[in-house]
């Protein structure tokens, strides 16, 4: 008997060590695919990929309600309307489910963005803001595909400020925008795992029971308590910034699984495909919504798949969700939008609406350090070894998740934290094919001669700046013309409070906590700004022009509010202004920017509307 157990043990062993080790070389061959495909990829500069014959437009029947984008917030409403199985549910996504490639690696997000789950937009040469980067040109990279953004996104689950959506309420005289009232539709969609002790949380303000999981990254690491004593010296909180206190130090909290990238559709679209009421179809690019000049009711969408152009109609709405980018270009190709916009491009105006007229984003400036700084020397199979326990390098953007909210001074919105600060360790980039790259000799200033630095970053997320989006013609192929506009407010509000934001971080770097590894900032004067005083308020403010970049979290640009008379795309049940059975939902309706990044905001929205709907139709 002792020797039959001994053997069984034995066998059980070496199975799962065969097992395991053929795991670890099937990832290896996928992040080797992946780190190749990325970089021979050639990003996209249009959608023409999406071409199709014009006519015959063939039919594609009728749904009860078309979802326009199978994004973040496209794939919880198409999840939450499809549970009712009188709703006939149509998706019409450009892009595919993912393949479980390189994109599950969250500590390898850099090729995801070089890949065909970008659209890649980028913004027209700016006179304000990303002067540093080639061209004057931001990035401003998109999700394409079922989960949109949150397949290449940093996975932060941050819901912003309370008082954001008390702000929204106000806005739109509507109490159900409250923060008390949202709550619950923030915790319907979590399922919330405590997965590192240290980092501070408050139950009352999670769900444990939703579709999405959201956890730590793990382990900690030593500079997350670095970061945390240093922003004690300066009299920081511990907090959970989802909780109903944002001002403090916290930890990053994840859309992951077991160190795996949770992307929305995963969590909402993909468990749910054999219902027989919800048809996702992928490679499906729309080019318009039909609205009647007579009705005012948008019937049907048109859109292209495989060299064809189909007709798909609604029997109940359309729901368009196609991201802060994509849901005004298709509004203003489809006839809504600025009057003078569409007349100059010859677009028949439907609705004259402010849409793509107050395009926000929040702002991103980064600061290098040098120091004692150590990483663990691992190769890819020990970082693999890790990944399979959930645990280690490859489960997050960035290698720390350390992040404090604060507040800058002489705000209009007293006491809400409008600066975002967090770390990362950061290596000295190689010139990158497909990203626009700071010019060279700016690169080479910031890192002198360094090769291995420490980041801090602040991201202003509650600026005053906004930018426009307008078409470039009146073809659907074409991308939009982005104006980001960052820095552009006429008070200087959001580059002083940014240039605030750059004095903090030196602060904290010169707290003991940071100067036990020695920290020191390492960049030398940027060359055009070599004539201001080194470090003076004036260098600093020619250095944010040079170097803030956007978030890349574009909102805003289909807002609700009261009246399209105050600038609004939509009243606050999504619907458009004076077009019947259209709606808007993604985070182009945001009326203002929120105070944490826009990914959870956009998946409540989904909740919320989907309840709206459910309830509406008997």
């Amino acid at each position: 008997m002792k020797w039959a157990t001994i053997l069984l043990i034995f066998c059980y062993v070496t199975i799962t060590y065969t097992q395991i080790s053929e795991t670890i070389k099937h990832y290896e061959d996928i992040i080797e695919k992946g780190i190749k495909d990325s970089a021979n990829y050639k990003l996209p500069v249009d959608a023409s990929i999406y071409k199709a014959r014009p006519k015959p437009i063939k039919a594609f029947g009728s749904y009860d309600f078309i979802v326009i984008g199978g994004g973040v917030t496209g794939s919880v409403i198409a999840s939450r309307l499809s549970e009712r199985k009188d709703f006939k549910v149509l998706v019409l996504e450009a892009g595919n489910f993912t393949d479980n490639g390189i994109i599950q690696f969250p500590g390898l997000s850099e090729y995801s963005i070089s890949s065909s789950y970008n659209w890649a937009y980028k913004s027209i040469p700016q006179t304000t803001a990303c002067l540093g980067l080639e061209n004057k040109i931001c990035d401003i990279p998109r999700g394409r595909g079922i989960g949109g953004t949150s397949l290449i996104n940093g996975l932060v689950s941050s819901r912003g400020n309370p008082d954001d959506y008390n702000t929204w309420a106000k806005i739109l005289n509507d109490n159900s925008w409250n923060y008390s009232k949202v709550l619950p539709y923030f915790k319907k969609s979590e399922n919330f795992h405590w997965t590192n002790k240290k980092a501070p949380v408050d139950f009352k303000y999670h769900g444990t029971n939703g579709l999405l999981n959201v956890q730590y990254k793990v382990p900690n690491v030593i500079y997350n308590d670095i970061f945390f004593d240093a922003n004690k010296e300066l009299g920081s909180h511990i907090i959970d910034y989802n909780s109903n206190r944002q001002e403090g130090t916290s930890i990053f909290q994840l859309f992951n699984k077991n160190g795996k990238r949770q992307d929305i559709g995963t969590a909402f679209i993909i468990p749910f495909l054999n219902r027989t009421n919800l048809k996702v179809l992928t490679q499906s690019y729309v080019i318009k919504i039909e609205i009647s000049k007579r009705t005012k009711i948008a019937k049907s969408v048109l859109f292209t798949k495989g060299g064809y152009t189909y007709r798909v109609k609604a029997k109940k709405e359309v729901i368009l969700s196609a991201g802060a980018i994509a849901s005004p270009q298709i509004l203003m190709l489809s006839g809504v939008g600025p009057k003078k916009h569409l007349k100059d491009i010859k677009i028949p105006l439907i609705k004259n609406l402010e849409v793509g007229t107050r395009l926000r984003d929040h702002l991103y400036i980064k600061l290098l350090f040098s120091g004692n700084i150590t990483l663990p020397k691992q190769n890819i199979k020990e970082q693999l070894q890790d990944y399979l326990k959930g645990s280690g390098t490859l489960t997050a953007v960035t290698y720390t998740q350390a992040v404090a909210f604060h507040e800058t001074k002489n705000r209009t919105r007293k006491g809400i934290p409008n600066v975002e600060i967090f770390m990362d360790v950061s290596h000295k980039p190689s010139p990158v094919k497909n990203v626009s790259l700071l010019e060279d000799s700016i690169n080479e200033v910031l890192w002198s001669n360094n090769t291995l630095g420490l980041s801090l970053i602040a991201i202003h997320t509650d600026p005053k700046s906004t930018g426009t989006l307008r078409l470039k013609s009146s073809s659907p192929f074409d991308y939009p013309l982005i104006n980001p506009n960052l820095l552009s407010d006429s008070k200087n509000n959001d580059i002083d409070e940014l240039y605030q934001s750059i004095q903090l971080m030196f602060k904290l770097s010169e707290t003991k906590a940071f100067q036990s590894i020695k920290l020191k900032y390492m960049s030398k004067s940027l060359p055009v700004c070599s004539h201001l005083k080194y470090k003076s308020k004036e260098y600093w403010y020619c250095f944010l022009r040079q170097m803030t970049t956007t978030a890349f979290h574009p909102m805003s640009t289909c807002p609700m509010g009261r009246s399209p008379k105050q600038g609004a795309v939509v009243d606050s049940n999504l619907k458009v202004f004076g077009i019947r059975r259209l709606r808007v939902a993604d985070a182009s309706v945001f009326p203002i920017s929120t105070t944490g990044h826009p990914c959870v905001p956009c998946i409540m929205i989904g909740e919320k509307i989907s309840d709206y709907i459910k309830s509406h139709y008997f």
